[in-house]
Order: C-alpha cells, then structure tokens, then sequence
C-alpha cells in the first residue's frame, strides 16, 4: 500500500519536526508498505521536509498535490479532513510543537487493522 504524509501542519510546524516520524516511517515499511510525502507547497518543499525529518532513506518519493502522481494514493495521512475523505486513511491532529506528541503511532495501529 502507498502512505501519503501531508508535510505542514502533519509532520511539520514552525520548523519543528513531529516527534518519532522516522521510526514510524521504518515500522510501516516493515509492515510492507512504502511512504511518501506530498505537500501543497510541491515536491521540493517535501524533499527539504524529508531532509529535516531525516527520512529520506525510507521514502518512496516526494510529489505535490496537485497534478497527477505516478503511483495510486491508498492510504493518507493529513490533519486536514479532505484528503482523509478523498482517498482514505487517517485524520491525526494538527503538530503543536509538543515535543511528547505520540500521535503519530496511532497510524502504525490503523494500518495494523
């Protein structure tokens, strides 16, 4: 399955990279899966976040939103509701800062089920 990760506002905010994205990168490769990030801002703005999570090692590959993709989105990961609605996966709350976030294991869980 390909797991798209929304960048800002998901991943990322004011700099900050979300706590444990790389090791919940590497349990859902296990799982089977392949990662990529995509963003609004576009591919390069993805490929920098890749490079500040310090995953760019386990991605797939970095696109923007818009237009078309080469491989089939089938599982999303976003704090906005649409992309979630649109394609299917997992809603997870907007990134604070808080350097405790957990949140992001509850998307190992759901691909778990």
């Amino acid at each position: 399955m390909n797991v798209f990760f929304d960048v800002q506002g998901t991943l990322v905010a004011g700099g900050r990279p979300r706590p444990h994205t790389r090791e919940v990168f590497q349990e859902i490769e296990a799982l089977g899966h392949h990662v990529y990030l995509w963003s609004s801002g576009g591919p390069a703005y993805a490929a920098r976040a890749a490079e500040l999570l310090n995953v760019e090692d386990v991605l797939y590959g970095c696109f923007g939103k818009s237009g078309p993709l080469p491989v089939s989105v089938d599982f999303v990961v976003d704090d906005q509701p649409h992309p979630v609605e649109r394609h299917g996966g997992h809603r997870i709350p907007p990134f604070d800062g808080d350097p405790e976030d957990r949140e992001l294991w509850k998307v190992v869980e759901a691909l778990r089920r």
